[in-house]
C-alpha cells in the first residue's frame, strides 16, 4: 500500500514542476500533501510543514497567507492533474493484466482500488470534503474517469459479453457498479480511519458479490 501513496506523491511532484513556483513553495506544498495525507488535516501544524519542508514558519504562510490556502492549493492540481494522470495509469495497469476469465478481471480491480485507497484514506477524506463544497471538482474527475473507461475499459468489458462471461449493459454502467461496489466497502474504513481493511478478505467477498450480479445469467 505504501506503492499506492508513492504513486500520488510521485505524481503531484510532477505536477508542481509546471507551475511557476519556487523551490521553498515546492516544497511546502509536498510537505502539505505528505503530513494531510499521513496526519490529517486538522492533526498537521504549520509548524509540521515547516520542518519537513526545511523552511521557516513564516515561509509557509508568506504566499498561501492560512492553513486553508495551503489545502486549497494542495488540492487544486490533485483535482486537474494528479487524478487525469493516476487515472490513465490505473488504466494502463488494466490494459497489462488483461485476462480471458472476468472473475480475474475483477479481483485485479477491486484488490488495486481497494488497497489505493486504503492507502491514500487521509488525503482521500480531504478531497470528499473539498468536493462536498465544489461540485465542480467532482463533475471535473467524474468526466476524466469516464473519457478513461470510454477508451480503454470498454473494448476490454465487449470481449467478456461477447464470451457470454458478462452481462449485456452499457461499459459506464458495469463500471459504476464495480466502482460503487469497491467505494461502500472501503468508505468506512476511509472516513472512520479506526481500523485496517482486509484486502484479501474483502476482495473475495466483494468479487463474489460482483461475478454473481454482472453474471448474464442473473440478469435475465
Amino acid at each position: 500500500m505504501a506503492q499506492s501513496r508513492q504513486l500520488v506523491e510521485d505524481a503531484f511532484a510532477a505536477s508542481l514542476q509546471t507551475d511557476d513556483l519556487t523551490d521553498k513553495q515546492r516544497a511546502v506544498l509536498t510537505a502539505c500533501l505528505t503530513l494531510f495525507s499521513q496526519k490529517g488535516f486538522d492533526a498537521t501544524s504549520t509548524r509540521d510543514i515547516a520542518q519537513l519542508a526545511h523552511v521557516s514558519e513564516g515561509t509557509v504562510y508568506k504566499k498561501y497567507r492560512s492553513k486553508q490556502g495551503l489545502l486549497d492549493a494542495l488540492l487544486a492540481p490533485l483535482a486537474t492533474v494528479v487524478v487525469p494522470r493516476l487515472a490513465k495509469e490505473f488504466m494502463g495497469e488494466v490494459a497489462r493484466n488483461d485476462s480471458a476469465d472476468f472473475r480475474a478481471f475483477l479481483d485485479f480491480i477491486v484488490r488495486d482500488r481497494m488497497a489505493f485507497a486504503i492507502s491514500n484514506r487521509q488525503l482521500i477524506r480531504i478531497m470528499i470534503g473539498r468536493v462536498l463544497n465544489d461540485p465542480q471538482m467532482l463533475t471535473t474527475v467524474l468526466r476524466q474517469f469516464s473519457d478513461a473507461i470510454t477508451e480503454t475499459i470498454e473494448p476490454i468489458l465487449k470481449r467478456y459479453q461477447q464470451a457470454g462471461q458478462l452481462v449485456d449493459w452499457p461499459a459506464t454502467t458495469i463500471m459504476r457498479t464495480i466502482a460503487s461496489t469497491v467505494i461502500g466497502t472501503t468508505m468506512p474504513y476511509i472516513l472512520l480511519d479506526t481500523a485496517d481493511l482486509d484486502i484479501d478478505s474483502a476482495t473475495a467477498k466483494v468479487v463474489d458479490f460482483l461475478a454473481k450480479g454482472l453474471s448474464p445469467d442473473e440478469s435475465r
